[in-house]
């Protein structure tokens, strides 16, 4: 990945000199957002049959961070557009990066079934906020998927585009501008590993995403942006 560490080096000699006014702009909007709750930090969506169990685990979009109430999360989301039979399990905690993972797993390990046939991974936003180096971000991610698979067999491991974070309504151009160069770096390496493990498929979703995807903090996804994020997944879950 040659090219991703030549445009990180490049991404940290621009960041110099504006790092300032990126610190000063982050500064305001912490004090300016409204930190709004988690809905599903942990669920178990029980089926109580004899067919396959789903894992999601990650960030704040896992935690239901943006969604009005637990029913209109993406867990819930998922177990309602799976068809009878299924159950979910979810692992979320907000503000998570890449690395903690797997301490995220081990917490709730014991809260799930010791049969999961397919793992959806919510990951990506916050290692772009904290400029996570892309090699350090690869490597996290690939400790983990490789867990995942020697802990349960996971047959499929799914992860949803990286967080439309240069889209973001909340946050000025110039932030949005770094955040949406680093995805891109983030994102190859997603791809990177895609190649060198079956089980692993990420899901590209590009495009502008409508004011309406985004709840009211400008960041998280509102009721509808995670029923549309289920919608994009599902399919690729019944396989």
């Amino acid at each position: 990945m040659f090219i991703n560490r030549l445009l990180y080096f490049l991404e940290l000699l621009l960041l110099l000199p504006v790092f300032p006014l990126l610190y000063f702009q982050g500064k305001k909007l912490r004090q300016k957002i409204n930190r709004l709750p988690s809905h599903s930090e942990f669920l178990a969506l029980n089926s109580q049959k004899n067919l396959p169990n789903v894992l999601i685990i990650g960030e704040s979009t896992a935690a239901g961070v943006g969604a009005s109430k637990p029913e209109a999360t993406f867990a819930y989301q998922i177990h309602r557009q799976l068809p009878d039979g299924y159950s979910v399990f979810n692992l979320g905690k907000n503000g998570l990066k890449a690395e903690r993972l797997k301490r995220l797993l081990l917490h709730g390990k014991q809260e799930l079934s010791p049969q999961i046939q397919t793992a959806i991974i919510l990951i990506g936003a916050n290692d772009c906020f904290k400029f996570t180096p892309p090699s350090k971000f690869q490597k996290e991610l690939k400790v983990f998927i490789q867990l995942l698979i020697q802990t349960y067999g996971i047959e499929k491991l799914i992860i949803p585009t990286v967080p439309p974070v240069h889209q973001f309504p909340a946050l000025p151009w110039i932030i949005r501008f770094f955040l949406g160069w680093h995805r891109t770096m983030l994102i190859r390496e997603i791809q990177h590993l895609e190649k060198r493990i079956p089980q692993l498929k990420y899901k590209a979703v590009e495009g502008k995403f409508e004011a309406s995807y985004f709840a009211e903090d400008g960041i998280h996804p509102s009721d509808l942006g995670y029923a549309a994020m289920a919608k994009q997944i599902i399919a690729d879950i019944k396989v």
